[in-house]
């Protein structure tokens, strides 16, 4: 019988046991992954971390400000609110386009001014 030369992806180390691993322990395969796909993992979370900051800072202020009120953008900005990070639009009725992170939105009212709104399921 002849023994098995295999090396370990991650280690180099020789591998012995079934005929098909490809790492010695369980360790050198989750470190060979996360190097592997660590690089894009990282973007997805923290552009991920980044939308649900937006929607905490939104849903926040909307259980605050119920009644519809209109907060100033600067107060977004203040709290770390990214206009550039959000899941999806919509275009309303004219020239109403809602932005929205997740299931809580915004649209602009004037300049420097936005009212957040939230969006329902139909589900």
């Amino acid at each position: 019988m002849q023994e098995n030369l295999k090396q370990c992806l991650h280690c180099t180390k020789k591998i012995t046991g079934r005929t098909d691993k490809k790492f010695c322990s369980n360790h050198c395969r989750s470190s060979y992954h996360n190097i592997l796909y660590g690089d894009r993992s990282n973007y997805m979370r923290r552009v991920n971390g980044l939308l649900m900051r937006n929607r905490k800072i939104l849903s926040d202020l909307f259980e605050l400000n119920r009644s519809g009120a209109t907060i100033p953008l600067s107060e977004l900005y203040l709290k770390g609110f990214s206009t550039s990070h959000f899941t999806h639009q919509q275009k309303k009725s004219g020239s109403l386009l809602l932005t929205y992170c997740y299931d809580y939105g915004y649209h602009f009212i004037g300049k420097d001014t936005v009212k957040i709104v939230q969006q329902f399921n139909s589900e």
